[in-house]
Formats: C-alpha cells, sequence, structure tokens
C-alpha cells in the first residue's frame, strides 16, 4: 500500500541541460585507443559530467524530491558521479543518470555495443540496501528532444552490475547489447535504487576492424559484427595502379580481427611498381623497364608522354619493328631510291638500274622489292627482293618476259618499319614502263630423220608467233634452201645437190622478227630404190623376200594393171572374184621411189566347191 501511495505522489524532479548535441571529447583528455576497438564515448575524456557545463542528465524518479546523482572524487579528466540514496523498507529510491547521445557508425548491418562500467558499490545503513545497479539503453535513429530524459519508460534493461557479497572494493564488469542496424545512435541510462554506488569510469565501445594495409590490399574500416554472428564477409580494395591475383575477400571477426589473406601486384604491363606500399609510374620522359623494374629515359624518337607508361610512344611517322623492345629507339620507313631507269631490253628482258636511298629512317635492314605486270594484269607480279648495300647504284634484270609487249615497271623501298606505314607506300614507290623488243626466234634442237622425211618440233623460245621454217639441204658446199609452212617435210630427189659427199640438212624458224638460228646439222642419208623381188606361189597365194633396202609399202599388179597399192606385208592372197590364172608382179617403194618390178608369176585360183 506505501509502495502504491509513494507511486501516485511521486514527485519528478530532473536537471536538464538544453538539448544536447554529442559533446566533444576534451583533447586534454588522454585517450587508451586500440586499433580493434572503436570508442563511442569514455567518461573520462570530458572535464564534467553532471553540473555546470556537464553533459550527463540526472533525473530523480521517486518522491525524496531532491537529485541524489552529484559529483564525485577525481580532478580533471578523472571525473566520477556518486549517489547514495538509502531508503526505509518501504520505500523504493529510483534515481537516474543519462548520458548523452551516443552515435555509431556504419549503419548498414546489426553491431554489439560493449558498455565497460568502472564502480564503487558500498554498504549502506540499512539492510535493504540493493547491492547491484541496473543498466539501460535507448536506441534512436537521431537526436532526441529533453523528454528523453524524463521518460525512463522508453529505455530498455541490458542488465545489472551485481556486487558479490565479498566485494566491497571498486571492480569493473561489462554489459553488451544489439544495436540494430539503420538505428544511428542510443542513450545509456544507470538506475540506483537506494545503493552508496560511485561511477568511476564508464567505457562505450564496439569492436572494429580496423583499417590498415597489408602490401599493396587496404583493409577498409569495418565495424565487427554481433557476438552471435559468423565472421563477416569484407571486400578489400587494391593500391590504385595494381591488381588483384586471387580473391580480395577478407573476413572480420567479432572481436575486430581481420581473417583471411589476399594479395595485390602492381600494374608493371601499364607502367606502375612498387616503391614500398604504393603503385608509382615513372615521371615524364621516362618508361618503366618491367625486367628490372626501373624507370629509363625515353628512347630517341619517342614522345615524352604525360601518363604512367611502360613504353614510350613512338613519335608520328615512326615506328618500332615487331621483334624490338622499349627500349629500342623508333625508326622511320626508308625514302624512294634517287632514281630508276631502263638500260636494256630484249625480247624477253627488261634490265633496270636505279640509285642509293637518300634517307634509310635510321636503320639498316632496308631492301628492294622489284616487280612488274602488263596493261591486262590487276595486280604486280613478285619478280625479286634486293637487300640494300652500301652501293651507289643497283640494276636488276627481270627475265622470262613475252617480246613486243609494254610492262609496267615497279621498284619498292622498305624497311623493318615500313609495314607500319602502309598508306604512305606511295612516297616510297618508283614506277617506270618499258616495251620488250622483238626477237628472232630461238634455235629448232629437236629433229628426227626417217628415211626422206624430216620432222622437228617448234623452237624453245619462239619469241612471237612463228610463221614458217627454213630448211638448208647441202652438199659438197652446194646447198638447197626450202620454206616450208609445218614441221615436217619430204626430201625429194631433186632437192639434193648432186655430188658424191655427204647429205646435210638444217632446219631454222621465222617469226616476225625474221629467221632464227640454224639448227644443227644433221645427216641425210642417200637412199637407194628397193632391188627386184623374186617371187614364190603357193595355192592362191605369193610372196617374197624383204629386200635390204628400206621399204615403205609395196605396190601389186595383177595381169599388167595396178590392183594394190600401199601394201606392207610381204604375202599376198588372191581374193575370192578371181577365177582364172592371174600373172602378178610386185615391186618396192622407199623414200628414194619404186623398184623394179619383179618377174610375172602365174597363180591358178581354185574353184569352189
Amino acid at each position: 500500500m506505501m509502495d502504491r501511495f509513494y507511486s501516485a505522489v511521486l514527485i519528478l524532479l530532473i536537471t536538464v541541460p538544453a538539448i544536447q548535441c554529442q559533446a566533444p571529447a576534451d583533447a586534454n583528455c588522454p585517450s587508451d585507443q586500440t586499433p580493434n576497438i572503436l570508442t563511442l564515448m569514455d567518461s573520462t575524456r570530458y572535464n564534467n559530467l553532471i553540473g555546470s557545463g556537464g553533459i550527463w542528465t540526472v533525473f530523480n524518479n521517486d518522491s525524496s524530491g531532491s537529485t541524489t546523482w552529484t559529483v564525485g572524487a577525481g580532478g580533471n579528466c578523472q571525473r566520477t558521479v556518486q549517489v547514495c540514496e538509502a531508503k526505509a523498507q518501504y520505500f523504493k529510491a529510483s534515481n537516474w543518470i543519462f548520458t548523452q547521445y551516443i552515435p555509431r557508425q556504419q549503419l548498414n548491418y546489426n553491431i554489439t555495443i560493449y558498455v565497460n562500467v568502472t564502480l564503487r558499490i558500498t554498504l549502506c545503513s540499512t539492510p535493504n540496501c540493493p547491492r547491484f545497479l541496473p543498466v539501460y539503453n535507448y536506441a534512436a535513429n537521431e537526436q532526441q528532444d529533453a523528454s528523453v530524459y524524463t521518460n525512463p519508460s522508453k529505455y530498455t534493461l541490458i542488465g545489472n552490475i551485481t556486487l558479490s557479497p565479498l566485494q566491497f572494493t571498486q571492480f569493473t564488469a561489462t554489459l553488451n547489447f544489439t544495436l540494430k542496424a539503420g538505428d544511428s545512435g542510443f542513450y545509456l541510462g544507470f538506475r540506483d535504487q537506494g545503493s552508496c554506488t560511485s561511477l568511476n569510469r564508464v567505457n562505450v565501445y564496439n569492436y572494429q576492424c580496423p583499417q590498415k594495409q597489408v602490401g599493396l590490399v587496404k583493409q577498409p574500416l569495418t565495424a565487427a559484427p554481433t557476438a552471435q554472428n559468423s565472421p563477416m564477409t569484407i571486400s578489400a580494395a587494391c593500391v590504385p595502379g595494381s591488381v588483384n591475383t586471387n580473391s580480395l575477400d577478407l573476413f572480420c571477426s567479432n572481436t575486430g580481427i581481420w581473417n583471411g589473406f589476399s594479395t595485390c601486384i602492381c600494374k608493371t604491363w601499364e607502367g606502375y611498381r612498387d616503391t614500398g606500399g604504393k603503385c608509382e609510374g615513372c615521371v615524364r620522359g621516362q618508361w618503366l623497364n618491367t625486367l628490372t623494374l626501373t624507370c629509363q629515359p625515353c628512347p630517341a624518337n619517342t614522345l615524352a608522354t604525360l601518363q604512367i607508361t611502360p613504353v614510350c610512344p613512338c613519335r608520328p611517322g615512326y615506328f618500332r619493328a615487331p621483334n624490338e623492345l622499349p627500349g629500342d629507339n623508333c625508326t622511320a620507313p626508308p625514302q624512294a631510291p634517287i632514281a630508276v631507269n631502263v638500260s636494256a631490253t630484249t625480247g624477253d628482258s627488261i634490265t633496270v638500274v636505279w640509285k642509293y636511298v637518300p634517307s634509310l629512317g635510321e636503320r639498316l635492314d632496308y631492301y628492294f622489292l622489284l616487280q612488274y605486270k602488263t596493261g591486262d594484269m590487276e595486280q604486280f607480279i613478285n619478280a625479286a627482293r634486293i637487300a640494300g648495300s652500301i652501293a651507289m647504284e643497283y640494276m636488276y634484270t627481270f627475265h622470262g618476259l613475252s617480246p613486243d609487249t609494254t610492262y609496267q615497271v615497279q621498284l619498292i623501298t622498305r624497311n623493318g618499319v615500313s609495314d607500319q606505314d602502309e598508306a604512305n607506300e606511295f612516297l616510297r614507290t618508283l614506277s617506270i614502263s618499258s616495251k620488250t623488243s622483238i626477237d628472232v626466234p630461238g634455235a629448232v634442237d629437236d629433229i628426227t630423220i626417217s628415211g626422206r622425211y624430216v620432222i622437228w618440233q617448234p623452237p624453245t623460245h619462239p619469241n612471237g608467233a612463228i610463221k614458217g621454217y627454213n630448211l638448208t639441204i647441202i652438199r659438197d658446199s652446194i646447198s638447197t634452201s626450202i620454206s616450208v609452212g609445218g614441221t615436217f617435210y619430204r626430201v625429194e630427189d631433186a632437192d639434193i645437190p648432186k655430188g658424191n659427199g655427204t647429205v646435210f640438212i638444217q632446219v631454222r624458224a621465222v617469226n616476225g622478227a625474221g629467221a632464227g638460228e640454224w639448227s644443227s646439222k644433221h645427216i641425210l642419208p642417200t637412199m637407194t630404190t628397193p632391188g627386184q623381188l623374186v617371187l614364190q606361189s603357193f595355192d592362191s597365194c605369193v610372196m617374197w623376200s624383204v629386200p635390204e633396202e628400206t621399204v615403205l609399202q609395196y605396190e601389186i599388179h595383177y595381169n599388167n594393171i595396178t590392183k594394190v597399192q600401199n601394201y606392207t606385208t610381204n604375202w599376198y592372197c588372191l581374193q575370192d572374184e578371181i577365177h582364172n590364172a592371174v600373172n602378178i608382179t610386185v615391186r618396192a617403194v622407199n623414200g628414194a621411189g619404186a623398184g623394179e618390178w619383179s618377174s610375172n608369176i602365174t597363180i591358178l585360183q581354185r574353184s569352189k566347191c
């Protein structure tokens, strides 16, 4: 009844400063920060906690009518607060003291807030003096108005700091609670219920995985997860100019310890090098040698770029060959030769000459590419590649050309970098036109003689269209000339000069330019007509022996009338249409002419059954 009575007549007494912002700690008060602990509030870092200039607020929520939390012993940076209001058994004290608004960091997940309290609870004069101190919190998204200090019902009990029966000296206790994601801060409240208590220090903190750099890996400042959660996966970052070689995932434990391993390396291929925790490039006018990781001056004919680079780019018009390194000078394509001229032509060749190249582009691997084409060709044909030298004049002959044909000859100067400047190849090209002459044909050298027949093949080098052939038959320094259109001829007796010497024959081809060279001399055998044949008969057939002379064919007469010509075997049988006795005579024919007719032989045709 008395409790209800006093509750009904409860007198509220509060000392409240103006709405308080988060007061900054006194810079003159030392702090014992550790890397994995983020201190949110430490009472020892303030000169005044309550009273004039104080940052805490006291509130008497019982019927005593007076404020019981007062400034305790201790000087600057060691201020304490104390209370001692022992009540009778029937009267319960309720003396509150509230902290200022304590903001948190990193709002996107739950964190554990630790409240570490150093205090002394002494025995009081009554047997009902409580031996514990309740601790409360009130989470808020923003700083509240003064009503937050007069409405204890908003606060949630965190836990009780209890004095053991044998504990009479100063001691430290730690409570914790979970601050949910999105809550930007909180208030703490301590409620005295009739004890004699001295708060010597209140240290509020949460664990954090500290911001630090390991090698080239930057680990971000991360609030540790709640004590109930498993380690939190956090993505680290590489310092500028570097790249990760494995996973960037690290793990922040609930006690603020980083776990996991990640490695970053400088992007040497982009011009960065490790200078001790940094990836830095070379200064303007230098490039990074990726083999020695040293900065070196840009080579000749390069641009001193403002950008970090592993290679100094070439100036416009200068290049590096594919096999050249960043430390090599940039060079240019060569110029065209001084001039190109035609020095000689034949029916199948054109000879050109040209002078030295005035500028080699600071290279020695230059060469000349010679090409040619006719008017009806779409593309040039590569003829030769001639390496450059110290010569002042060069010469080349295009062979295998067609006679009486106009050719365009092209001379291109190139070197190891000219293929990177194809758009300007016309500046390195000289052209000239020339027409091949008409030459007489080459010699006829494939001749076959069979009896009186002479057969040959066209010359290997006709040098144009062959119009015909000349033959000359020579005997005892006397010759006979004959013109033919084909590639064979039958020598007649009238073609052979009279005499007793060996007969020779030569052939030459004729084209639009004239007659070519004579072939070598070939012996033409002097032939005689075949001898007279001796005939023999059997049954209705006749046969004869082959003469020693060459025979091309036989002629057969029936009763002095030519019956069979161009017969090639040495026997003949009468046909069925002949029924009477027949007189037969035969002669042989060769290249020299027909032989003498044989003597007649009479054959009697057998009658049919």
